[in-house]
C-alpha cells in the first residue's frame, strides 16, 4: 500500500536562505539519507539516484511541478519504475525563523505486501524523514557540515546491514527455516498432547 509521510521542523534561519538551499535539489543528498545523488538535466528536470527498499539502488527522472519563491516546492517522478513525489512548504515565522513542512509520497514497494513488510524491517519512512529534517536544520544553522551529516548517515546505514540481510529473500528463508526447525525440535521434546498452531500473517 502506498505510503504518505509528513513531517516539519523550525529552522532559525531566514526563509530566503532556507528556500534557496532546498530549491537547488542537488543539495538534497547532503541531508537525505536515502538520496545518493540528484543532478539537474534541464529546466525543471532532475535525475535521481536513491537507495530503495532492502538497499536496492534505484534511478528515476523527476519534474518540478510547483515552484513559488520562499513558499513552496514540489516534484514528481515521471517514469514508471519509481513512483514518488514530494512537496515542501516554507512559512516565515520571523526575520530569522522558518517553519518547513514536508510531505513525501512513496508508491508500493516491489514484492507487494511481502516487499512492504521487508522494507519496513530495514527503514521506517517516517523516522527517516524526521531525521533528515533534523540533519537539514543542523546544516542550515551551522551546527554540522554536509560531510559530517553524510558520515553519520553512512554509519547508520552500516548498522542496518544486518537487518537488510535478514530482510532479504534469502535472509527471510534462513530465519524462517531456523525458527521452524526450533519449533519442530521443541515439539518433539514435549510429551504432551497439546497441539501447536503457527500463523504467519503479512
Amino acid at each position: 500500500m502506498a505510503q504518505r509521510v509528513e513531517s516539519s521542523v523550525v529552522v532559525n534561519v531566514p526563509v530566503n536562505q532556507v528556500y534557496g538551499y532546498w530549491r537547488n535539489l542537488e543539495n538534497l543528498s547532503n541531508f537525505m539519507t536515502n538520496v545518493e545523488d540528484v543532478k539537474s538535466t534541464g529546466p525543471g528536470m532532475t535525475h535521481w539516484v536513491v537507495k530503495g527498499p532492502l538497499g536496492v539502488k534505484m534511478e528515476f527522472d523527476a519534474q518540478t511541478t510547483q515552484e513559488e519563491e520562499n513558499r513552496q516546492l514540489a516534484w514528481n517522478s515521471i517514469d514508471g519504475s519509481v513512483q514518488t513525489s514530494g512537496e515542501v512548504r516554507f512559512q516565515e515565522l520571523g526575520p530569522e525563523r522558518t517553519r518547513i513542512e514536508v510531505t513525501m509520497n512513496y508508491a508500493d514497494p516491489p514484492g507487494g505486501r511481502i516487499g512492504e513488510v521487508g522494507s519496513r524491517l530495514v527503514a521506517n519512512p517516517q523516522l527517516m524523514v524526521d531525521q533528515d529534517l533534523q540533519y537539514f536544520k543542523e546544516i542550515m544553522e551551522g551546527r554540522a557540515t554536509p560531510e559530517e551529516i553524510q558520515q553519520r548517515a553512512s554509519a547508520a546505514t552500516a548498522q542496518s546491514g544486518v537487518a537488510a540481510s535478514l530482510a532479504s529473500g534469502t535472509g527471510l528463508l534462513v530465519v524462517g527455516g531456523v525458527i521452524l526447525l526450533f519449533l519442530l525440535l521443541r515439539g518433539r521434546g514435549r510429551k504432551s498432547n497439546k497441539k501447536s498452531r503457527i500463523v504467519f500473517e503479512f
